[in-house]
């Protein structure tokens, strides 16, 4: 059941497309895992008003979203769902609602540049996810050149009370909003390995607007036959990535 929520039914961002994300999540753990990753446990990490979660259980055999806050459209979300769980908490909360090693797979989707502590919220994953878990991890890129919470270029390049100030000097309404912290290609590959995953790299560096235009699933397999090597050369520089971590069995 969902806890009672003191929010409004969605995030600023709206709801718009969270069966798309969706989609395009189990779309991509599927073409890299090469596993049956529908059993067990799931969790959402950062799920917001819970659409992607919800899509999900529809597909998985249990869902668990955490959110900081909790969201009105989570008790509509619920009915009907018995494999769809949500909590407000944030990321250090996750030992409290799960088990030690208990989650198979773990979606942390554009969370890590709004936390305070990216580190520590891969370590709070890493300790409730199964050894050979996987997580998809997704998130802005630093070196490109908009700002993608805002749309403004060149403002997360600048100290952030700068950029908030001069935002503002121009008429923004959007200078309150500001509030990620994105890392490049290679601060987030050097994260990863300091707090124990392995990845193989980043899976699709590409920006899930490619999936309004068609389903997620064949926009996926499309960009498999992209020589590998060329869209590696590219990932660094990309608007988004998306690496598929794995907890190690040992």
């Amino acid at each position: 059941m969902a806890e009672q929520a003191r929010n409004g039914p969605d995030p600023r961002w709206g709801q718009e497309g969270r069966d798309r994300k969706a989609e395009a999540i189990l779309a991509t753990l599927e073409m890299h895992c090469r596993r049956d990753l529908t059993h067990g446990l799931w969790l959402d990490v950062g799920c917001g008003s819970g659409g992607v979660a919800a899509t999900l259980s529809a597909h998985v055999e249990k869902v668990v979203g955490v959110d900081p806050e909790p969201w009105k459209r989570w008790q509509t979300l619920c009915d009907g769902r018995p494999n769809l769980v949500f909590h407000a908490g944030s990321y250090r909360d996750l030992a409290i609602f799960l088990a030690p090693e208990s989650v198979d797979v773990v979606v942390c989707n554009q969370v890590y540049e709004h936390v305070d502590d990216p580190a520590a919220l891969l370590q709070a994953i890493k300790q409730v996810m199964k050894p050979g878990g996987i997580c998809y991890f997704a998130g802005p890129n630093l070196l490109w050149p908009i700002e993608p919470h805002v749309f403004w270029p060149f403002v997360h390049w600048l100290p952030r009370r700068f950029a908030q100030h001069w935002m503002r000097r121009l008429g923004s309404c959007q200078a309150d909003d500001f509030d990620a912290w994105s890392w490049s290609y290679w601060g987030l590959t050097r994260l990863f390995r300091r707090v124990g995953y392995q990845y193989a790299g980043a899976v699709h560096a590409r920006v899930l607007a490619g999936a309004k235009a068609v389903d997620a699933a064949k926009f996926l397999r499309m960009a498999a036959w992209v020589p590998r090597g060329f869209v590696m050369a590219l990932t660094p520089m990309a608007p988004s990535f998306v690496f598929v971590l794995t907890k190690p069995t040992t």
